[in-house]
């Protein structure tokens, strides 16, 4: 889910907030793998004073609070205060230990876009990702009519997708074009919008298809620039052939095109006769052969020079002709080897870059061909590429890519690197067939309308022996199966648009942790300390729901972890002090946010030590703390009812510690990710 434009600005502070912050990123990160915020955005950006932690394992996962409040068991209660932001009208925060549970609710006032309406809910579970939503907002007057669908699927036997739009941009009595004249206030005329097109109409249509070692695509571009009047320009012509012999490469060119003279050309030196012409593209031509060490003839096929404008000293150029290198292969592979050993990007020996330039240059080019003319009223351009032996090519391109990741990454990818390797390998012997298809066109209509029409398909042949030649190789992806649906339209003076995606994998949640994990290890080094705690979290289900109208937003999410006792085996705010609760709620009357963490002193059920928590970090002497009887102990406490209806989990009813890994997950997340949230914003 993509993050919002704005700043964010209804959640301040440094202390208490950044743990509702963090638990608010981490819950919709884990529903939807990003991060979300709730807030109106004034275009100031939030900045959190954030502890640039040098080692995580020592660092205060929170700053001291504001009130102690000491039990005689072993427990207490840390108080953070923070004003709220005004646009904020509710704030519901909670985490609970013995049931695993954690739940936010955050609604406000809107000050995005007017009349826009819509709805996300997005859901991850030990094996199935299920998102959806809706957005309606008023139809522009430049927009006449929209029609989008994409559909796609991919499972154990297929792998495609569809797409087709459909658009009229334009009114009907101005077209695109009726726009004021700067500076006049006059409104130009239907006519002079047309002479001022780019274009009358443009078109494209291709193909691309790929297997386990070849690759070839055809297509062609066409461009009706529309009436050229008292213009009598030559058309002008590029295009090319090039195709691999036995002992180099041949190209067969023609240039039709359209000279001057000039300070830095003289056309008639350089093109004047055969001799001449044969002598510039000599020279043209050598410089790549003596480069790479071979040899290079150019045959002349066809030519003509001729005077087109006397006055402008202008000339006609056509000229078709044949290239021929010789024993640039040798050359070739060596200049490869030597540009990836000198890469500073790269870790290659000399040995490993010659090997893969030898790689790179297995490739075997059937034919390569590209054709352009261009005239003042239209542009025609067609291709056609055949390669062979492609995937030595594409075996050389993973290895380069392997040898830019640093040290500290390499073996967060090696399954990654060792996977494609098997994918190449399971291509092959599949013979898999994937083909792209598009067609494309635009045009204005009689009424100075632009109308759009585009189609593209995917499909792919022998994906079952596909699948079949990857779980033969340890990779099994008989379980994977992945839907998605776009739809957008207009209806009714209003744009609606519409999608859900479906993904369905074996321990697809702790394959999405472990991705988590990896990320937070790569951000930097500090975070390597918790970020496999992501891993061990056993999570059971992640929830988020965003609903927006043009006053209001609320964002509710919610998250049930099964076992994360591991995470604080040695404690998370000290060596043995735990969160067991989190509840965090705005008050309306005080237009303040309060947080109340829920600790718990492991080894003692004595009154927990006052220094022991300054040593922490978690009371100073700005803290206010209450003795055992003392103070307004009035605290709530989670609705675990409410988070357990929200996801649709039964609560266990679990008392004591086991199974409080979840609290703790979330005092040590706070850290790291209000790191993350800093560093990002």
């Amino acid at each position: 889910m993509p993050s919002p434009t704005g700043r964010t600005t209804a959640i301040h502070g440094t202390r208490s907030m950044a743990l509702a912050l963090a638990a608010l990123v981490c819950l919709s990160m884990l529903a939807v793998g990003g991060t979300y915020s709730v807030s109106a955005t004034d275009g100031d950006e939030t900045e959190y004073d954030v502890e640039s932690y040098a080692d995580l394992e020592e660092a205060d996962a929170l700053e001291p609070a504001d009130e102690l409040y000491l039990e005689d068991d072993g427990s207490g209660v840390l108080v953070y205060t923070e004003d709220t932001d005004d646009e904020i009208d509710e704030m519901k925060l909670g985490a609970d230990v013995g049931e695993g549970l954690a739940h936010i609710l955050v609604s406000g006032e809107h000050d995005g876009e007017e009349d826009v309406e819509g709805e996300m809910s997005a859901v991850l579970e030990d094996d199935r990702f299920t998102a959806d939503g809706a957005l309606t907002m008023e139809q522009p007057p430049e927009l006449e009519e929209l029609d989008v669908e994409i559909v796609g699927k991919q499972t154990e036997e297929t792998s495609e997708f569809d797409a087709d739009v459909y658009a009229l941009i334009g009114t009907e009595d101005g077209g695109i074009q009726q726009v004021s004249t700067a500076g006049t206030g006059a409104v130009q005329t239907q006519t002079q919008a047309q002479q001022q097109r780019l274009f009358e109409s443009a078109s494209t249509s291709g193909d691309i298809e790929v297997t386990g070692d070849t690759f070839s695509s055809s297509g062609t571009v066409d461009v009706d620039f529309g009436t050229a009047p008292m213009s009598d320009s030559p058309d002008e012509t590029f295009a090319f052939d090039l195709s691999q012999t036995g002992t180099g490469y041949e190209i067969e060119v023609t240039e039709r095109e359209t000279v001057f003279n000039s300070m830095f050309a003289d056309p008639v030196e350089e093109w004047e006769t055969e001799a001449k012409a044969k002598a510039t593209l000599e020279e043209q031509y050598a410089g790549t052969a003596d480069e790479l060490g071979g040899e290079v003839t150019v045959e002349i096929d066809d030519h003509e020079f001729k005077e087109i404008d006397q006055q402008r000293d202008t000339y006609l150029k056509d000229v078709e002709y044949t290239v021929t290198y010789e024993g640039i292969e040798d050359g070739l592979e060596d200049a490869l080897a030597e540009e990836l050993a000198d890469d500073p990007s790269t870790d290659l020996s000399d040995d490993d870059a010659e090997r893969i330039a030898g790689q790179l240059t297995e490739i075997e080019i059937e034919t390569v061909e590209f054709d352009m003319t261009t005239g003042d009223e239209a542009l025609e351009a067609a291709w056609n590429v055949e390669i062979a032996e492609y995937a030595p090519v594409m075996e050389a391109m993973m290895e380069i890519s392997e040898a830019t990741i640093d040290d500290e990454q390499e073996n967060a990818f090696d399954d990654e690197f060792e996977d494609v390797d098997e994918m190449l390998a399971a291509q092959q012997a599949a013979d898999l067939r994937t083909t792209v298809e598009w067609d494309v066109n635009v045009a204005y209509t009689d009424d100075n309308r632009i109308e759009l029409e585009a189609t593209a398909t995917g499909d792919t042949e022998n994906y079952d022996a596909y699948t079949d030649e990857l779980a033969d190789r340890g990779i099994d992806v008989g379980d994977q199966e992945t839907t998605f649906e776009f739809n957008a339209y207009t209806e009714d003076g209003e744009i609606n648009v519409d999608g859900n995606v479906e993904v369905g994998m074996d321990d697809l949640a702790e394959e999405f942790l472990t991705s988590v994990t990896t990320a937070m290890q790569d951000e930097s080094d500090e975070l390597g300390n918790f970020a496999s705690t992501l891993e061990d979290s056993e999570l059971e289900i992640a929830k988020v729901d965003v609903d927006v109208d043009s006053e209001t937003v609320e964002l509710e999410a919610g998250a049930k972890f099964e076992d994360t006792e591991s995470l604080i085996e040695d404690g998370v705010l000290g060596d043995n002090v735990a969160v067991t609760q989190i509840v965090g709620e705005n008050d309306d009357d005080a237009e303040e946010v309060a947080t109340y963490v829920y600790v718990q002193d492991l080894e003692t059920d004595e009154e927990m030590s006052e220094d022991e928590l300054t040593e922490l970090g978690l009371v100073d002497d700005d803290t206010e703390v209450y003795e055992p009887g003392e103070g307004d102990r009035d605290f709530p406490e989670m609705d675990t009812e409410a988070a357990a209806n929200y996801l649709g989990v039964d609560l266990e009813g679990e008392d004591g510690m086991p199974g409080f890994g979840f609290g703790a997950a979330i005092a040590a997340l706070g850290a790291v990710l209000a790191v993350l949230i800093a560093r990002r914003a």
